[in-house]
């Protein structure tokens, strides 16, 4: 899931200089024009920039057999196309809080994605955890296909450890994942909270899903 160097590209692509914005948010509408692709951004949240976010997760723990290969691996992965939160990780008053996040980024069906299912693509995130870089990870539900705006779309629910430098004991946290099966792309959205924190999104993420718009 958003794991090859495909997303490089496309945030190459999206920061490129061009003769009309790629990118805009307009009284909390983000519009990403190359790609025909909208929603809203939830009322009070605020976008981070990749420079944040990428030290953010520098501080995360990440599994064993990982952590030594962590910034290789973040290297591969690249930055989201678009992170929101609710709380503003360079506050200090909010050290040591797990913020709701959105994160937004899409996968060229290309290499190992072309040809491949909405399902199969889903499916990779279905890894026994020893393989999966993100500490204690298993998925609690794996939703059906559904139809939204013209395309398919299918959501698995997960959890996994958080363990942050900033925080003196890992927590749970509760992460959706969104995929969307979008012309030439696959679209990977995920939705992070923390219920031991009591940093709870649920409305702010579905009102967020509901507001998804793609152009044919």
């Amino acid at each position: 899931m958003a794991n090859s160097n495909a997303n490089t590209f496309l945030n190459t692509l999206i920061n490129s200089s061009v003769d009309f914005p790629i990118e805009t948010v307009d009284n909390g509408i983000y519009k990403n024009h190359l790609f025909g692709i909208s929603f809203k951004i939830p009322e009070g949240w605020s976008v981070v920039s990749s420079e944040t976010f990428n030290g953010e997760r520098q501080k995360q723990t990440l599994s064993e057999g990982f952590e030594d290969l962590k910034s290789e691996l973040f290297e591969i992965l690249g930055s989201p196309i678009l992170i929101i939160s609710k709380l503003d990780p360079e506050n200090p008053l909010y050290d040591g809080i797990v913020s709701p996040t959105i994160n937004f980024n899409m996968d060229i069906k290309e290499g190992e994605y072309k040809g491949m299912s909405l399902l199969d693509y889903a499916n990779e995130l279905d890894v026994d955890e020893e393989d999966c870089a993100l500490k204690a990870f298993r998925i609690l539900n794996k939703g059906d296909i559904f139809r939204n705006n013209g395309f398919d779309c299918i959501q698995f629910d997960t959890e996994y450890l958080f363990e942050h430098l900033d925080i003196s004991d890992g927590v749970m946290v509760e992460m959706s994942v969104l995929n969307i099966d979008y012309k030439d792309f696959f679209i990977d959205i995920t939705m992070t909270q923390c219920k031991a924190q009591n940093q709870m999104a649920v409305n702010d993420f579905n009102e967020f899903v509901k507001s998804i718009t793609l152009d044919f």
